[in-house]
């Protein structure tokens, strides 16, 4: 199970992300994290979402990889016109994912956020 890899592509609208922590949850669940743990990976995978759609892209193209833990990556695809101008981030979510997960990595181009990385180790 070690390196294996999930990829989802979802539409980039907020009522796909319950469909994320859905998918969050059972891989989280099949690597053997407890509930408190997979509730954490949960709510983050919600947060990184929420992030991304505030920089208005077209998709989120989010990876599972399963090494000693679990790695996801949530990256925004394919920006509408006027992105620019959207979502810039306050440093609020960045204090709840580092207190959601062991870590945390965002990517931003003048303040909105296309890349989001989190990692939690069993």
């Amino acid at each position: 199970m070690n390196g294996d890899v999930i990829r989802l592509r979802i539409p980039a609208r907020p009522d796909y992300i319950l469909a994320v922590r859905l998918a969050v949850s059972a891989v989280a669940q099949r690597v053997g994290f407890d509930i408190d743990n997979i509730e954490d990976l949960k709510v983050a995978s919600a947060e990184a979402c929420t992030l991304l759609l505030a920089g208005c892209p077209q998709q989120i193209d989010i990876s599972l990889t399963l090494e000693d833990g679990l790695v996801l990556l949530f990256e925004a695809c394919d920006f509408s016109a006027g992105a620019a101008d959207a979502g810039k981030s306050d440093g609020m979510s960045q204090y709840l994912l580092d207190a959601l997960v062991d870590k945390c990595e965002m990517k931003d181009d003048d303040g909105v956020i296309y890349s989001v990385r989190l990692t939690k180790t069993l």
